[in-house]
């Protein structure tokens, strides 16, 4: 037994769980690479080893691996087998770049979708006044959006609008739509210039339970202040990307 076989030895499926078995093998072979006993580089065990390790039959097990490959784990050379790869990596630029994040992926190649977790209009608490220059209590829409690029979720954001500026944004579906886009259609708004900020935190049991990562992985923050285009404080922007998975570039001048 070699060692990537060695990383399965004791992992049994749930042959009475309503979960597909293809499922479960992702999931145990994601396991693996989350733990460190399969690294990027290193060869899975063929499909008929992985057979007799799950008990399973080929066809379920090239499931599994088409999903693996589908989100960018694997790799599958001909004639050689099925490697562990790194995770393809999002480049950013913090300067001279507003297009929105759907836009941005959409540019690259990337399909982006987003699963909205909240858009109503709430009260502003005194942190989202002062970063929107507003009074405590101002109705503002709240928006939070995980964002996903490629079935992945990569980045959650919190955005806010004082609620005057977007009448009834709070009913239009943002889940598959530019935010920026639909404030130029729909709202004659163009967002001209931004105020950046950028630090890093760890993340908490909700965050990780988010984004499908370890309790304590690093996340980077990006605070935003929109401004559009006749000068008006817009929104503030809070982002939380993964920092596995996300490089920010920034170009200096002299």
């Amino acid at each position: 037994m070699n060692s990537s076989e060695e990383c399965f030895s004791d992992v049994k499926l749930d042959f009475d769980s309503p979960i597909p078995y293809y499922i479960q093998i992702k999931e145990k072979i994601k396991e693996q690479i989350d733990s460190g006993c399969l690294k990027f580089g290193d060869q899975l065990p063929g499909e008929p080893v992985l057979c007799d390790l799950f008990t399973v039959s080929r066809t379920v097990i090239r499931q599994a691996l088409a999903d693996l490959e589908h989100e960018g784990l694997i790799a599958r050379k001909k004639g050689k087998g099925t490697f562990i790869i790194e995770p393809e990596t999002y480049f950013e630029k913090l300067t001279g770049n507003l297009t929105g994040f759907y836009q941005h992926m959409k540019k690259r190649g990337h399909i982006a979708l987003s699963e909205i977790l909240k858009q109503e209009i709430i009260q502003a608490d005194m942190n989202i006044a002062t970063n929107l220059d507003i009074k405590i209590g101002t109705p503002v829409l709240q928006l939070d959006r995980l964002r996903y690029i490629d079935s992945e979720p990569i980045v959650l954001t919190n955005t806010y609008i004082p609620s005057h500026f977007v009448p009834g944004l709070e009913k239009i579906d943002l889940s598959r739509e530019s935010l920026y886009g639909v404030l130029e259609r729909e709202f004659g708004v163009v967002i001209s210039r931004a105020y950046r900020t950028i630090g890093a935190v760890v993340a908490d049991e909700y965050h990780a339970g988010l984004f499908k990562i370890q309790k304590g992985d690093p996340l980077i923050v990006i605070n935003n202040i929109d401004y559009s285009s006749d000068g008006i404080l817009f929104a503030y922007y809070h982002g939380l990307y993964r920092g596995d998975r996300n490089i920010f570039e920034v170009e200096m001048v002299k």
